[in-house]
């Protein structure tokens, strides 16, 4: 900050900037303009509730981008995993076999898909959660240089989620191998 005498800067060129309340109506809001323009010719207005309202269309686009990525992302997540669950399917059906040969019922074998495929889940989502830290922090910290704050409790239902979500598909994708007769199994083996 600088303090100089009035006098100092008396003969300097300068500007004014001023906020004034508008009218609500862009119509309404043109027209003040307009007059306020044919009245002060030297005189620059700038609606601000038109730029305003840019950025907030401008932040949506974005935001619905950055969604749509999530989506396909997510979309395409799913469908990788149903396609490793596809690939060890017949690792399953043997396993599954042996399980129900040693007294294993369907929910016994559900419960152990769900916890695997659970723990799996919990450790993308934690991997994927560390990941998205790290990158929040480095985006906010070095490129737009804005406060960081980390969230536990979004980070957590994140990780929780994904568990939930990998442990349904897991679960789904491994049906048709529940159905098989454990005797038919082994004997093909």
């Amino acid at each position: 900050m600088f303090v100089f005498s009035p006098e100092t800067l008396a003969g300097a060129p300068h500007s004014y900037i001023a906020l004034i309340k508008t009218p609500i109506e862009s119509r309404a809001r043109a027209l003040f303009q307009r007059d306020l323009a044919s009245a002060f010719p030297n005189l620059s207005a700038i609606d601000m509730q038109e730029v305003l309202r840019i950025i907030k269309e401008v932040i949506a686009h974005v935001t619905l981008a950055i969604s749509v990525v999530g989506a396909v992302a997510f979309f395409s997540g799913t469908l990788i995993l149903v396609g490793a669950v596809a690939m060890t399917k017949f690792q399953r059906i043997y396993e599954v076999a042996v399980f129900k040969t040693l007294g294993a019922n369907s929910r016994d074998i559900v419960t152990m898909l769900a916890i695997e495929y659970g723990v799996l889940g919990m450790l993308a989502g934690l991997v994927g959660s560390v990941g998205a830290v790290a990158l929040s922090w480095v985006l906010s910290h070095y490129f737009l240089q804005i406060p960081w704050s980390f969230s536990i409790g979004d980070n957590v239902r994140g990780v929780v989620v994904t568990g939930v979500v990998v442990g349904l598909v897991g679960i789904f994708s491994s049906l048709d191998v529940l159905r098989r007769r454990a005797l038919v199994t082994l004997r093909e083996e």
